[in-house]
């Protein structure tokens, strides 16, 4: 017992101090890197933040082009269908009026030859000329009969 009191009186006179000074700068570097460890995961926590941030406007960015350009689309896609119905009633506009002069020019080629074939037939019915007058009146009557 006594060697190891002398040995302890020892220790604490000449290698306490220092031992005591090597743990409390030890505690401090320990303090020092929870302190630094504790600031890098704020630090780390604030990034992540940023970065979810970031990228949560970035989708909202993303969806936004994405709508606009949906909307677009659809405003193209409504204008091409109008044009195409127009350009539609104007081809089906342009072929009644050319319909209607085709039946108009039948019409007039028509009258005229019914009106030569009734002064040939009316020429030989009577077997005399018909007189301009004359022709004209059977002409318009029988156009009123085949116009009723």
């Amino acid at each position: 017992i006594a060697g190891f009191l002398i040995l302890f009186f020892l220790i604490k006179q000449f290698a306490w101090g220092t031992i005591m000074k090597t743990i409390d700068e030890r505690q401090q570097t320990i303090n020092s890197d929870i302190d630094k460890a504790e600031d890098a995961r704020k630090t780390a926590e604030k990034q992540r933040k940023e970065t979810q941030n970031q990228l949560q406007q970035a989708r909202s960015n993303a969806n936004e082009i994405l709508n606009k350009a949906q909307n677009e689309a659809n405003e193209i896609q409504k204008t091409i269908v109008a044009e195409a119905k127009e350009d539609a009633s104007n081809i089906k506009q342009q072929a009644q009026k050319e319909m209607e002069q085709e039946r108009q020019q039948t019409f007039h080629h028509m009258r005229s030859e019914i009106g030569e074939m009734s002064i040939n037939i009316a020429q030989k019915i009577i077997g005399r000329e018909v007189e301009s007058q004359d022709h004209q009146n059977l002409i318009e009557e029988f156009i009123e009969g085949l116009e009723k």
